[in-house]
């Protein structure tokens, strides 16, 4: 038969069962020096004396309990505590200093009311009254980062499904303030949106993007949605939309398009529509931003991309279907031709080849279209053509 024992008169479990039957006298104590030693506890309007008092008591309660052997390890005190705090906005510091105070109060009771026989006993109780100290204080912040976090996570969500509202319909009343508020923008400036599509490699686009922005004092938002991300900027003038321009052109990893700027976000579902087709004009895997407007011809393919894809092969088609490398050079051979004001001599130059080189391949290009370089109307077609082609990716 086992006989349960207390713990030995002489041991540190004594001294810390003396000053729990006193729990309710230490607690008054603590909390009158945290309120006095923290600014923070002592300004605190949401932490009041009731509440205070309940949390101290109990973790109080939890440490002694444990220091006399009369209770095993209960952090829930601790985590409770660390929720509480992080939930009033007190700070962490000032959490973990109320513990360092806790500490030193069972420390000083520890010495004052030990008795003779019990004073070889401090050296281990303070050994065990800190290492528990550190063990409820770790359980205390953990706790308190743990809501922040939680907080952080729900708080993003929130300002993701009002982004998504935003691009989506276009949002009047109301509802427009309450959601410039979670977002951080105002109601009223310069804004632009940029649309970024995901690479063959499925890696999220514009890496950084937004603390590079935020860098050149340009606020934005961003959203990401299966094969692009989205980004709602606020500018704060001209010259913030050229900066931010080239700071998407160099972290561009793909078709980048951006809308023209606009007065409200209120107009973000329009903007949106804008950056997407100007995104389409740039050539499929070749990075790089497009503006709405920019490019005309490409603008208007894009907003028919079925059409283009129709005008291409009607006009082009006998190109197309030739093999890559022959494709390739005559398309190229034309889009240069264009580029140059219909010059042969400054294409030549260009590509480093005679001029008739040159002349040769656009006979040819005339030949399998049925359309000469030289008639305006044919031109114009080779031109849209041509466009819609690079728009599909040839």
């Amino acid at each position: 038969m086992t006989t349960l024992i207390g713990p030995p008169p002489n041991g540190p479990g004594v001294v810390a069962r003396g000053l729990l039957e006193r729990v309710d006298d230490l607690t008054g104590e603590l909390v009158g020096r945290i309120r006095a030693g923290d600014h923070a506890y002592a300004e605190s309007t949401l932490l009041t004396e009731e509440l205070l008092h309940t949390v101290v008591h109990a973790n109080l309660e939890a440490v002694l309990g444990q220091l006399a052997g009369i209770t095993g390890r209960r952090l829930a005190p601790a985590i409770s505590a660390g929720r509480t705090k992080a939930e009033l906005g007190l700070p962490l510091a000032a959490l973990l200093h109320a513990y360092r105070l806790a500490g030193r109060l069972i420390w000083e009771r520890s010495l004052t009311t030990a008795t003779d026989t019990a004073q070889a006993a401090l050296t281990v109780l303070g050994a065990d009254v800190w290492r528990l100290i550190d063990d409820y204080s770790s359980a205390a912040a953990d706790a308190y980062s743990e809501y922040l976090a939680d907080r952080a996570r729900r708080a993003d969500g929130e300002r993701q499904t009002m982004l998504r509202a935003l691009f989506r319909t276009e949002v009047e009343g109301p509802a427009l303030p309450e959601i410039t508020r979670a977002l951080h923008i105002p109601n009223l400036g310069m804004f632009v949106v940029a649309h970024a599509e995901v690479g063959p490699d499925g890696a999220e686009p514009l890496a950084g993007i937004e603390s590079r922005l935020r860098a050149l004092f340009v606020n934005s938002v961003w959203l990401t949605e299966p094969g692009a991300r989205i980004g709602l900027l606020s500018l704060n003038g001209p010259r913030a939309h050229d900066q931010a321009l080239a700071q998407l052109q160099r972290c561009a990893d793909g078709r980048v398009g951006v809308s023209r700027i606009f007065p409200s976000p209120a107009a973000a579902a329009t903007a949106l529509r804008e950056a997407e087709l100007a995104g389409r004009c740039g050539r499929p895997g070749t990075p790089g931003v497009t503006t709405y407007g920019s490019t005309p011809v490409p603008t208007v393919l894009a907003h028919a991309p079925a059409a283009a894809q129709e005008l291409a092969e009607d006009i082009l088609g006998p190109v197309l279907d030739l093999p890559d490398e022959d494709r390739d050079t005559l398309l190229h051979t034309l889009e240069l031709w264009f580029e140059h004001g219909g010059s042969n001599t400054a294409v030549a130059q260009h590509l480093h080849y005679h001029r008739n080189t040159i002349h040769q391949r656009l006979r040819r290009i005339e030949t399998l279209t049925g359309r000469r370089c030289s008639d305006p109307k044919s031109a114009a077609e080779l031109y849209f053509a041509l466009h819609a082609a690079r728009l599909h990716g040839v």
